[in-house]
């Protein structure tokens, strides 16, 4: 009998010991001979053989091909993968123990036939812990309909025991598992691949989407050839940890560190130039700069350490127990490789200090006298609603414009698009508000950038959406201030006209509704020009100065490509800061103040020939009111944010608008505002 309750241990009932309910082995009941204490005895026994049985058909269950189950869930509605199978593994090594003490067993019963179930009851008692704590496993993978990555929190919570018999089996399991987390971690820091077919890596792929960075002009008028250079890089942020399935004893700031890694290898390996040889030709073409050369072409980021790091992640994969300090250890050190060699790439073989320059020169209205004379070139065409042949004709009115200042030759006008949108731009979210109230060529208007590898990784489209706009207010504000000027010209050449008049006559001929004319005027040119000193000179001059500064100033040590993220993220966001794109109120405001502005220029330019004199003295007297109105508005709303929020920015902004006092005081005597117009 008792080789018959070997038998039932090792998972084969057999005519005594039956599986009498479901999964559930236990000795007949009522057998002559048997006593009722001897039949307890023997079902505790078989409560091994229970759960033997019961490990075994989950490790049939799930240790088949992979491929046969890819699209089903298996029979107890878990998925199929990499892990569950490790597990099984695992486990069905943890049992080979117990397989081995039940063949000890049997060659000392046949030795001695003198031993009795007290022996047996001996050497299996041990298991009886293990195999609960197993079930548990087991049971709660089961109910959680646990999946990949989700299984290694599982069992490493197993392995928190008290009993050395229990941790140990379960490190051993655990170890199994980590196999497999160790093979998808190194093909994903070392190369840049997510090798993942079952989706149960704690870095998921986000998006596949192509994202244009280049608007074709085929619409509006370009060629074909146009359409071709336009280049196409993925959308930022493609991939992510997904926190429900990483391990709770991996901190987030390492699968952080972890997603970047691989990120950063895969836009850089996998769409570096070599994989589209049309493309290395456009670009060659399209711009005559070293960061367009053979150079750029990788075999490989980490190709000089990567057998160091296979190595290291070899060792820690062996390890019988997982150490936080040693992965952590060894993840910051290639991090540490691969930023540094991003560094390299990004800014001194792909030149990203130039690329700096020229998002400066034209998205930040860097080179003024080219919008000069570009507002001018184009006003006629984006005054009214566009057409289909709106852009074509804008964009040669910027080639004529560059042609003009003589900068076509400078810089590589090629990379930049100016595009017209099908409707008006929608506020879009974290920014302020609509840049023109009026539907027009102005209001449709954005700039594009041609965006070359490996600069896509800096350069992602939600940080040239920032650059655009910025792009948008600031031609908003140069606009104005050119507009004003063309006034303050008129204006000029009407008073030397009048000035020779008043010698061959006694009368004075500079009527009140030009004196008018001329305070208005003088009052808004004094705000427009002290605004845009602010915007150029203490905003966007001096925090790009500070960038360049931290990118041309780090050293060895200093030479980390999420640095240079980091300070790019930093200076947007301190450009939209200070530029009041991300304050509704206060941007509000100011651009109520640029269109009163705007339409007094375009009444005193163009409304004298339709008008007469009155009514054109009635309507700037208007909006003369409504001007100064808004200015001690706006003054009011920068002296309340800067008093609450202790912001220097507009604090400056407060010292250039009330350098005399003017605004002070009409604070102090608010009734003074309607006098003083």
């Amino acid at each position: 009998m008792l080789r018959d309750l070997i038998y039932a241990l090792g998972g084969n009932p057999g005519n005594i010991f039956k599986e009498l309910s479901v999964g559930r082995i236990e000795v007949i009941p009522g057998l002559p001979g048997i006593s009722r204490s001897e039949e307890e005895a023997l079902n505790h026994v078989l409560h091994l053989a229970t759960r033997f049985l019961s490990f075994q058909k989950f490790i049939s269950a799930h240790t088949c091909t992979l491929n046969a189950f890819e699209n089903e869930d298996l029979a107890d509605g878990l998925k199929p993968g990499c892990y569950i199978k490790a597990f099984c593994l695992g486990l069905d090594n943890v049992l080979s123990e117990y397989r081995q003490c039940l063949l000890s067993i049997e060659k000392e019963i046949l030795k001695d036939k003198h031993l009795s179930l007290l022996y047996v009851q001996h050497e299996t008692n041990s298991y009886h812990m293990l195999f609960d704590a197993i079930n548990d496993v087991i049971t709660t993978i089961k109910n959680r309909k646990s999946h990949g990555c989700q299984l290694l929190d599982i069992v490493y919570r197993a392995t928190l025991s008290g009993n050395s018999c229990v941790k140990k089996c379960m490190l051993a399991i655990l170890q199994q598992c980590h196999i497999v987390m160790y093979k998808q971690l190194t093909s994903w820091l070392l190369h840049g691949l997510l090798i993942d077919q079952h989706h149960e890596f704690f870095i998921q792929y986000v998006s596949n989407e192509l994202v244009s960075g280049q608007t074709s002009g085929v619409a509006g008028g370009g060629s074909a050839n146009e359409t071709d250079i336009s280049l196409t890089v993925k959308s930022e942020n493609l991939f992510k940890v997904r926190l429900e399935y990483l391990p709770f004893y991996i901190p987030g700031r390492i699968a952080e560190m972890i997603c970047f890694i691989g990120s950063s290898l895969h836009l850089f390996e996998s769409d570096q130039p070599d994989s589209s040889q049309t493309y290395l030709n456009n670009a060659a073409s399209l711009v005559e700069m070293k960061s367009v050369d053979a150079v750029l072409k990788l075999e490989g980021i980490l190709q000089a350490q990567e057998k160091e790091f296979l190595s290291d992640l070899y060792s820690l994969q062996q390890n019988k127990e997982f150490i936080i300090e040693d992965f952590e250890m060894c993840v910051d050190k290639i991090r540490s490789a691969v930023a540094k060699e991003l560094w390299l790439l990004c800014v001194e073989k792909a030149q990203l200090v130039s690329h700096f320059y020229l998002l400066k020169d034209f998205f930040l209205l860097g080179r003024g006298e080219l919008f000069l004379v570009f507002i001018e070139e184009a006003d006629h065409l984006l005054r009214n609603p566009p057409s289909r042949v709106t852009e074509h004709d804008v964009q040669q009115a910027f080639l004529r414009s560059a042609a003009k200042v003589q900068i076509e030759e400078e810089v590589p006008l090629d990379m930049f698009q100016l595009t017209i949108n099908s409707k008006p731009t929608d506020s879009q979210a974290g920014y302020c508000v609509d840049f023109s109230t009026v539907d027009d060529g102005w209001a449709r208007l954005g700039l594009s950038f041609s965006v070359k590898w490996p600069l896509h990784t800096i350069f992602t489209p939600g940080t040239l959406e920032k650059y655009s706009q910025l792009f948008k207010f600031l031609l908003r504000v140069r606009r104005t201030q050119s507009a004003l000027q063309k006034v303050w010209s008129i204006q000029m050449k009407n008073k030397q006209d009048a000035d020779k008049d008043i010698e061959f006559s006694t009368g004075n001929v500079h009527s009140i509704s030009e004196c008018k004319q001329w305070q208005c005027r003088s009052q808004m040119q004094i705000f427009i020009d002290n605004l845009q000193y602010y915007l150029q000179a203490d905003v966007l001059e001096s925090h790009f100065t500070n960038l360049l500064h931290k990118i041309r100033s780090a050293n060895d040590a200093q030479r980390d490509f999420e640095s240079i993220i980091m300070a790019h993220d930093n200076f947007l966001n301190a450009l939209l800061a200070q530029c009041f794109l991300l304050s509704s109120a206060v941007c509000s405001s100011l651009l109520e103040i640029l269109d009163i502005c705007q339409k007094f220029c375009d009444i005193v330019l163009t409304s004298s020939l339709l008008i007469g004199n009155t009514e054109m003295e009635e309507q700037v007297a208007q909006l003369w009111d409504m001007y100064s109105k808004k200015t001690y508005m706006f003054f009011q709303v920068l002296s309340g944010v800067c008093t609450h929020q202790c912001n220097p920015h507009i604090s400056q902004l407060t010292l250039r608008l009330d350098y005399n006092r003017y605004f002070s005081s009409v604070m102090r005597k608010p009734t003074s505002l309607k006098n003083s117009t």
